[in-house]
């Protein structure tokens, strides 16, 4: 079963758009990277992963 995670970016209040999103997840069972994805006119991205462990957010390559 697929997880999915919403992430919002903005930029000087303002949502961002062309973002991009990754999530990075380290647990006993599983660590790793999701694909990227990028945030749409909302500054939204929705992420889907398998992993329901605590995950980093990564925003253009930096936590």
């Amino acid at each position: 079963m697929m997880a999915i995670s919403k992430v919002t970016n903005y930029r000087s209040r303002v949502p961002a758009r062309g973002v991009r999103v990754s999530l990075e997840y380290t647990g006993f069972f599983q660590s790793g990277f999701t694909s990227n994805y990028y945030t749409n006119d909302d500054g939204v991205a929705y992420i889907e992963h398998a992993s329901v462990e605590k995950v980093t957010v990564l925003i253009n390559g930096n936590q």
